[in-house]
């Protein structure tokens, strides 16, 4: 691989007819290094490498020649040669002080009063949050009052439980169920059903808890009493003497809340209209076109690098969209190549790449990746070219942007493969053969091809075995 990579490093991208007649040539000589006789080769393995040689440049993923939007006489530069910038820093600007003068009256004139428009805002906020509250309430009285448990049977001895607390749940049913978990344990065990799966150990001193939203249980009789029972509960209890009247104050907390919170909505957007409809906007639109014209009499950096070369100096007229500022993103380097179209629909995204560059000599070797290539031509020399990119593989804090890259694109690469010249295989009836020396003559060997390289070498994948002679120029035999 290296043999072939250093034979082709520091080659021109364009490929003459010539220079490929040479390097098909060279390819059948270099391939074995030696001849079983007159016109044939022998076969051996060899590392099998098919790459495509460009030159390039090495270049920031981001280049920016900046300027200004506007012309006028630049009256700061506020950033100098090789000095780091961050994004949306401010680099350079025009004369731009009668434009300061004007946005601050502006801004002075249009700063009317706003505490109308904000106390009913906050009103708005007030009321929304005391009548969502007055309603929640009055939501959580029906749940919660006059709840009843209603036995699964008629022939419970025992006295029925009573419910307290506040319900904070859905609507729904409980299903109760009590039970003892083992013989030999005094404790009840008290299951929940249907809205909720819970199981809790009974509190014979006090209230047991009832689920997980509010409500606690108690027994008035002895809790043994109630082994093996069965109740339901169901919320909200709308057979309960209370449950018409708190469903009528659930009722009017809503139509109550809905009617407060229109009324305060209607006069903070009122207040809101007046302000954007009257002499306030138009003051706004004032303000933001000055801010406009001072952003056009001003350079940013459009993100974070290097300013490498700067045009001009204070006191200079700019004109518009001149270059004034040259910035360069201090980001991963790239190499700008073009590919001829003979060779680029074997380029591939992803493919790897060596590189070698002038400033360092043919010696050391980067590694590069492809990272894109440009689906419209460019013409070079009279060439249709297509221009591709490669990324360095890791960061070399030695490279500078500028350096000529020398190329070479991995297509494929095969260890310990047999290759012959293109021009020993030749094909009959759809079928490749290769003419094989033998001791009573000449046989014709069919073979299974596979890749070929831009030097003439043909992969073969079965047919031929090392050590065997291959007839250089079959059609002459």
């Amino acid at each position: 691989m290296n043999k072939i990579s250093n034979f082709l490093k520091g080659k021109k991208y364009i490929y003459y007819i010539a220079g490929g007649v040479i390097l098909v040539i060279a390819g059948i000589f270099v391939f074995s290094g030696r001849k079983a006789g007159n016109g044939t080769i022998t076969v051996a393995r060899t590392d099998f490498l098919n790459q495509v040689s460009v030159s390039g440049k090495v270049e920031t993923a981001e280049e920016a020649d900046l300027g200004f939007a506007a012309s006028g006489r630049i009256a700061k530069i506020y950033a100098r040669n090789n000095e780091s910038v961050r994004e949306g820093q401010i680099l350079a600007q025009l004369d731009v002080a009668d434009l300061l003068a004007d946005l601050k009256i502006k801004e002075i004139n249009s700063r009317t009063s706003d505490v109308e428009l904000e106390d009913a805002r906050e009103n708005l906020e007030k009321v929304t949050t005391q009548e969502d509250t007055k309603v929640e309430s009055a939501y959580r009285n029906l749940l919660s009052e006059n709840l009843e448990l209603v036995p699964n049977s008629s022939d419970y001895a025992a006295t029925t439980p009573t419910i307290s607390g506040i319900y904070d749940g859905v609507e729904g049913v409980y299903k109760i169920s009590i039970e003892k978990e083992n013989i030999t344990l005094s404790d009840l065990t008290l299951r929940t059903f249907k809205l909720e799966n819970t199981e809790r150990i009974i509190n014979e001193e006090g209230a047991t808890r009832l689920g997980t939203k509010g409500l606690y249980i108690s027994f008035p009789d002895d809790v043994e009493t109630y082994k093996n029972t069965i109740w339901y509960l169901n919320i909200p209890n709308k057979s309960g003497s209370s449950y018409l009247a708190n469903f009528n104050a659930y009722n009017e907390a809503k139509k109550g809340r809905d009617l407060a919170i229109k009324n305060a909505e209607y006069e903070y957007q009122k207040l809101l209209t007046e302000k954007n409809d009257g002499a306030s906007s138009v003051a706004q639109a004032e303000i933001d076109k000055i801010r406009a014209e001072i952003g056009k009499n001003t350079i940013y950096a459009p993100f974070g690098g290097i300013v490498t070369n700067i045009e001009k100096e204070v006191g200079e007229i700019a004109s518009q969209n001149e270059t004034i500022v040259t910035l360069m993103g201090g980001g991963t380097l790239e190499i700008e190549s073009f590919v001829p179209e003979v060779n680029i629909a074997e380029v591939r995204i992803g493919q790897e790449a060596e590189v070698t560059l002038d400033a360092f000599g043919e010696d050391m070797e980067f590694q590069a990746r492809v990272v894109s290539i440009d689906s419209a031509e460019t013409m070079r020399d009279g060439v249709s070219t297509y221009k591709v990119k490669m990324r360095f593989e890791m960061d070399y804090p030695t490279i500078r942007p500028g350096m000529t890259a020398n190329v070479s694109i991995v297509i494929f690469e095969r260890s310990d493969t047999i290759a012959i010249p293109g021009g020993t295989v030749y094909m009959e009836n759809g079928k490749w053969f290769v003419k094989v020396k033998e001791k009573n003559g000449t046989v014709s060997r069919e073979v299974t091809i596979g890749n070929r390289t831009n030097l003439g070498q043909v992969e073969i994948v079965s047919g031929l075995e090392e050590g065997e002679a291959v007839v250089l120029n079959p059609n002459a035999e």
